[in-house]
């Protein structure tokens, strides 16, 4: 019994399915259709971007605070993941990244390096709760190479075996982890912002590569599960978009066709579950209602939520599991940091090709700028780092009332500085990574209720010194290399603000070795639950300085594995091998 079929579901439904089990997929959203609802014509900006019309705000609304002592106000950004068959891996962006080994193993990383440096007194202070995951990188390696061929990821390899940058000398990740083969195929082609954040990048010294995308850059290859693909037309309507020709991976185009001729499987859309019924430490069932409104109920022996973060710890809290207190707990998302600029002598056709031709760095992620770090004072000093990388798709409405703070939002002036600078524009992206910490949480608000009359989530989140002191000297490392590739206007806030989604929302339900830190095992398996697991990014203890959506199908191949091979013990979350 799945909740959700989005990325957390297809991989897990796809594999349960096969191993001949019968399986049930509740999905609160349409199926949208390729053909149809994606179409060319159907490319529209007001519709998916600015209206977001696979996003399901009204039942999905969540409130934000920044600290217990705060009422909790609902979020007037709204809710940004889709609700539709596959989830929102059908409107992501499509940067495709592993993790790398030390991203495991956080905790164990900063004693190594650190020890009980007193440049880490800020981080006591704050209560950083940090704690590696009881899985290794080389555990999880072969489940990443599984995502790479089954959903499909282009890239140039960085560390194959223990060789960097094995194909050419000028692209791959050197800071990636070894990986034992090469990509399916390759990415896109670089635009014009990519190769000009490459210019500047390449004067401060650094190594620039292209980051590994998830769309489809080859026709005639056939994934391993026998999905065939069109491959990407550069049409630019990606972020916020299903892709009209299948090209850009995910769980609706690449594993819903292999899984749905499948006997055993059955997906249900319009179905919003309410509640696990539960008994004697074990779940029964669930509780839906359908797109009439009907409530029915479903059983099951064996249930996974596949549902997105908030929508996961809220269903368990409502049910009344809250794993010991740790359902809810360390919490983790993006603090906001922008960096904007404008290059005089360059035409950059920011909106041209998909949003994942993208060129970036990794000098200043995780701990790879430690030398550097060493050197700051130590009330500037901070743990972990961000990627930094190169804009794409910035389609004119959605670019529109982006502009330097001195230039006016209407009249003749905005005018002229949208006819004479958009085309100039660049913004960068700073992945800064956040820390879990003991009082970043979600939990129900008394206060708020959707139509079904489910407390809506509430999210406590502060920013820390630590995210704070990453904020600005990844700025300002970003603004070093606009500098070097010619930018003359720059703008943005070197500050970080705390956000209530920033759609890489993980935690509420960690993977860990102890029951009493943790809410999940490390095959995602609830303690206090055996016969309930948690897909996603909820069971995250720490999330990198990348996006999570390949680590989000890696543990759900992870978490099927465990099932199919009898890994997990159904009765007893503390037997398994």
């Amino acid at each position: 019994m799945i909740v959700g079929y989005g990325a957390a579901a297809g991989p897990v439904a796809l594999e349960l399915a096969k191993a001949g089990k019968s399986v049930v997929a509740l999905e609160a959203g349409p199926h949208r259709s390729l053909a149809t609802d994606f179409a060319r014509g159907a490319m529209d900006t007001l519709r998916w971007h600015t209206r977001a019309e696979m996003i399901d705000k009204p039942r999905m609304g969540l409130t934000f605070r920044e600290d217990s002592r705060s009422v909790a106000a609902p979020w007037p950004q709204g809710y940004a993941m889709a609700s539709t068959v596959g989830g929102s891996s059908v409107h992501w962006s499509g940067q495709s990244w592993r993790f790398y080994e030390e991203d495991f193993r956080v905790a164990s990383t900063l004693r190594e390096l650190y020890g009980d440096s007193r440049k880490l007194a800020h981080l006591a202070a704050d209560g950083a709760a940090i704690e590696d995951w009881p899985i290794t990188y080389a555990e999880v390696e072969p489940f990443y190479d599984k995502v790479e061929r089954a959903l499909g990821i282009g890239g140039w390899p960085g560390n194959i075996g223990g060789r960097i940058r094995p194909v050419r000398p000028d692209e791959g990740n050197p800071f990636e982890s070894p990986r034992s083969r090469d990509f399916p195929y390759r990415p896109p082609r670089d635009n014009a912002t990519d190769l000009v954040f490459r210019e500047g990048a390449l004067a401060l010294g650094l190594k620039p590569f292209h980051v590994p995308t998830a769309f489809v850059m080859d026709g005639s290859w056939t994934s391993s599960e026998g999905i065939q693909r069109a491959a990407c037309t550069y049409c630019s309507f990606c972020t916020g978009y299903g892709c009209w020709n299948g090209s850009k991976s995910s769980t609706l185009s690449a594993l819903l066709p292999a899984t749905e001729s499948l006997p055993g499987f059955e997906l249900r859309t319009g179905c919003y579950v309410t509640r696990i019924v539960h008994r004697d430490g074990l779940a029964t069932a669930v509780v839906y209602r359908d797109a009439h409104g009907v409530e029915h109920e479903q059983r099951g022996e064996v249930f996974v939520l596949g549902a997105y973060s908030f929508q996961n710890v809220r269903l368990l809290l409502h049910s009344g599991i809250d794993g010991n207190g740790q359902v809810g707990r360390y919490f983790l998302n993006r603090a906001v940091t922008d960096l904007h600029a404008i290059f005089p002598d360059r035409i950059l056709n920011g909106w041209n090709g998909p949003s994942v031709q993208r060129q970036g760095v990794e000098e200043f992620n995780g701990e790879n700028a430690r030398e550097l770090k060493l050197r700051l004072p130590d009330d500037q000093f901070f743990v972990r780092g961000a990627f930094i990388g190169s804009p794409s798709q910035r389609l004119p409405l959605e670019t529109y009332d982006v502009h330097p703070p001195d230039v006016p939002s209407w009249g003749a002036e905005y005018k002229r500085f949208l006819t004479g600078s958009l085309n100039r524009y660049m913004g960068l992206q700073l992945l800064t990574e956040p820390l879990p910490y003991e009082d970043c949480r979600l939990d129900l608000d008394p206060s708020h209720r959707d139509e079904h009359g489910m407390p809506r989530c509430r999210v406590t989140r502060t920013v820390k010194q630590n995210e704070l002191r990453m904020a600005r000297f990844v700025w300002d490392r970003g603004k070093e290399i606009l500098e070097a590739a010619g930018a003359k206007r720059i703008w943005g806030s070197p500050g970080a603000t705390a956000t209530a989604s920033s759609t890489h929302d993980m935690g509420g339900a960690r993977m860990g070795t102890d029951p009493t830190r943790s809410a999940t095992n490390r095959y995602c398996q609830l303690w206090t639950m055996p016969n309930v697991f948690v897909a996603g990014g909820a069971v995250a203890p720490t999330i990198s300085g990348h996006n999570p959506t390949q680590t989000i199908w890696m543990l759900s191949y992870w978490l099927a594995d465990a099932i199919v091979r009898g890994k997990v013990d159904l009765a007893d979350s503390t037997a398994f091998s």
